[in-house]
């Protein structure tokens, strides 16, 4: 429980920590406008939807179509959040809104596994049923996987699957820290094409499928960036400290003090193509449908180079129609390349909660994406 006097005794501990640790680079000016910044946004429908007991009810509604020897975890919860910023400068921020979000995993006893997840603002949005049929589906698609070569294949990758490159793409790149350390694969490239066309990137908190608050964990009000407009780097996410280092303003992306990639982008939102994926899959005549990846790891942070391996749901594409299951693979591939190579984004996205933020990814069709290692085994599913 949060009380004046436990903060009062935060401060004073901090303070008298502050001997102990060496001198910074440099200590930014606080933020000092607007004096105010407030924003009630909490779905007073979304919390009697979600209520404990219905979320039980749901839960247990949802869990008596799955048949043995399929088992299914995962979870549903609802959050509600409020955030109160101020300074030694007297501004005073203030936020309070909730959610509802939702990760299912169903999975055979032999390993086969399939996933789906999804959140929500609104009541009436989150549909509880999809997910798990979604799921289930997919669990029961990946029985007898074969093993194919490594080499470069056409992908579909769905949402998710988008979403767990984009994020490191994101840490990498669009930060200005990443860029004045010059780790970033932006580094003296804004205002060059370096994507598709087909590709923008939008950092917008008032999007309706990606909302986020209006202010940074600094106080400092959240501008809404173009990181990416058509292929063309456009921008990137500023705190205090890295703005100053340039003599600007902040961006308001600031995500906390000691957070290893300074300010990050929170609220992506990709445009959208003019074809569903389900469209996108029926006009492949051969290629690799992937769920998602995990084990996600940068291997040239310059080059955004990134390695991972598939999960819950890796299919064999043949004239238009999925017609096996694939043995988990290893992906390496430069998202400079990835992303100029993109043949399709589809119409029908997702919204989904990321480590900090809720971002809206669709689904894309990309040539030539490389596989370099074979797992030979289905890997058991995890949340």
């Amino acid at each position: 429980m949060i009380t004046c006097e436990g903060v009062t005794n935060a401060v004073k501990e901090a303070k008298e920590n502050l001997v102990f640790l060496p001198e910074g680079e440099m200590v930014p000016d606080l933020v000092e406008l607007p004096m105010f910044l407030e924003q009630e946004r909490l779905d007073k429908e979304l919390a009697v939807e979600f209520s404990a007991e219905q979320r039980a009810l749901r839960l247990a509604e949802q869990l008596k179509y799955i048949e043995y020897p399929y088992k299914a975890f995962g979870q549903l919860s609802y959050a509600e959040e409020v955030v109160v910023i101020g300074n030694s400068k007297g501004i005073r921020r203030y936020y309070r809104g909730n959610q509802v979000q939702c990760n299912v995993l169903v999975s055979h006893e032999n390993g086969a596994s399939g996933y789906a997840a999804g959140v929500s603002h609104k009541a009436g949005e989150l549909n509880l049923k999809t997910l798990f049929d979604t799921a289930f589906q997919k669990a029961k698609m990946n029985q007898n996987p074969i093993t194919l070569p490594v080499g470069a294949y056409t992908v579909v990758l769905e949402p998710q699957a988008v979403f767990n490159l984009m994020m490191y793409t994101s840490f990498l790149g669009f930060s200005a820290k990443s860029i004045q350390q010059k780790m970033s694969f932006l580094t003296d490239r804004l205002g060059e094409k370096l994507f598709d066309e087909k590709i923008t990137i939008k950092d917008d908190w008032e999007d309706p499928n990606a909302l986020g608050l209006p202010f940074d964990m600094e106080g400092t009000p959240r501008s809404k960036l173009t990181l990416i407009d058509r292929g063309i780097a456009k921008e990137v996410a500023y705190d205090l400290e890295t703005a100053a280092k340039e003599s600007r303003a902040s961006t308001g992306h600031s995500v906390g003090m000691g957070f290893f990639a300074g300010a990050i982008p929170v609220n992506m939102v990709i445009e959208p193509g003019q074809k569903t994926l389900e469209q996108i899959i029926a006009e492949t005549e051969e290629g690799l449908l992937v769920t998602r990846f995990h084990y996600m790891n940068p291997v040239n942070p310059r080059q955004a180079l990134l390695t991972g391996l598939t999960r819950d749901g890796f299919y064999k594409i043949e004239k238009g129609q999925i017609v096996a299951a694939v043995a988990n693979m290893r992906m390496t591939e430069s998202m400079l390349k990835a992303l100029n190579q993109v043949e399709e984004i589809s119409s029908d996205g997702q919204s989904i909660s990321a480590f900090i933020g809720t971002v809206h990814m669709p689904a894309m069709k990309i040539r030539e994406f490389h596989f370099t290692g074979q797992t030979g085994l289905k890997e058991p599913g995890k949340i």
